[in-house]
């Protein structure tokens, strides 16, 4: 078999942690390099490892910007010839956000695998080196080509689409509630469940900076006013992270109208872990009345990854097609 060229990008995160004088982790203070010379790999796995380092920060501190940066440097490597397959290190505060966006914005043709871990390196029982050794079978793997990033987690391999922390501490972190795995990897075995599907179109076109797109989440009497801040601090569209069937308090709908009257993108998605949006019912904030207002409803994706796919398309859609390539893209 020949030996495959795996390039690694870091960015930092719990899975590059060093012990602080408090007794706390450092997250990110690992570079690439001294994280990936940790690393031993299973007898009989054959990888050249080429490690990049991006970023050294935790992952609540990522921006647009560092996605757009990820994606040039992730891009520059899968157009490679000698290339076979890119892993990407990351803090799991965000990570789910940027495999979704590299998803929709690298070409698929080779694998790309993103991990991180929910103990240091430094502590009792770390999972980095575990995980670490996983995505690199698996980006080694022919089988993940035209699946779009993936989430490798926990001996576990998730969508990118459907991937979502479902712990803050234990080594389970991540699964696909909504969804289920693709598989697993064991050693140097990975099995997929199922045969391969087709994955979102990818977006092209966009550009830098990413309009800025803001989140809110409704709730029992949430304030409409929470609306028209967003838009009047520089928000260029919104999600809602809407209640059951794609719902909102009654008293959000003027605001609303307005919005999407001054043509700023309204995009609602269900905030329950399963199910989607649906008109089943008639009543003022229902999905029905969002619809008759000019709301976009999303299914089968959450309010952070729905946030990233919306700005991507501001950048590269005319606005009058916006609705109908989000709905595409959800298909």
């Amino acid at each position: 078999m020949t030996k495959k060229h795996i390039v690694v990008l870091t960015t930092g995160g719990t899975i590059a942690s060093k012990p602080s004088g408090s007794g706390r982790s450092q997250s990110g203070a690992l570079s690439g390099e001294q994280l990936l010379e940790q690393v031993a790999l299973p007898q009989g796995v054959d990888v050249t490892l080429e490690v990049i380092s991006i970023l050294q920060k935790p992952s609540n501190a990522v921006t647009l910007a560092d996605l757009a940066e990820l994606h040039r440097q992730g891009r520059k490597a899968l157009l490679r010839a000698d290339v076979d397959g890119l892993v990407i290190t990351h803090g799991t505060d965000t990570l789910e956000e940027t495999a979704y966006f590299l998803s929709l914005t690298l070409p698929a043709d080779k694998p790309c695998v993103i991990t991180g871990s929910q103990r240091a390196p430094h502590q009792l029982g770390t999972d980095a080196f575990k995980n670490i050794c996983d995505a690199i079978v698996a980006a080694a793997n022919p089988q993940l080509s035209q699946l779009g990033c993936v989430v490798v987690f926990n001996e576990s391999l998730f969508a990118a689409r459907y991937a979502h922390k479902v712990s803050s501490f234990q080594l389970n972190g991540f699964n696909a509630p909504s969804a289920g795995s693709l598989g697993y990897i064991d050693g140097q075995r990975l099995k997929l469940y199922h045969a391969v599907t087709a994955i979102e179109p990818l977006i092209e076109g966009w550009d830098v900076p990413l309009p800025r797109v803001d989140l809110l989440p409704a709730y029992l009497d949430a304030s409409p006013a929470l609306l028209k801040a967003c838009v009047e601090s520089g928000a260029k569209g919104v999600v809602i992270d809407g209640l059951g069937r794609g719902h909102v308090p009654p008293g959000w709908m003027n605001e609303i109208r307005a919005l999407v009257s001054a043509g700023v993108p309204v995009a609602v998605v269900s905030s329950c872990a399963q199910g989607p949006v649906n008109t089943s019912y008639e009543f003022s904030g229902s999905l029905a009345d969002l619809l008759s207002a000019g709301v976009i409803a999303l299914n089968d994706i959450s309010a952070r990854k729905a946030r990233l796919a919306l700005a991507l398309l501001l950048s590269s859609t005319p606005r009058e097609a916006l609705g109908e390539a989000m709905e595409r893209l959800m298909a």
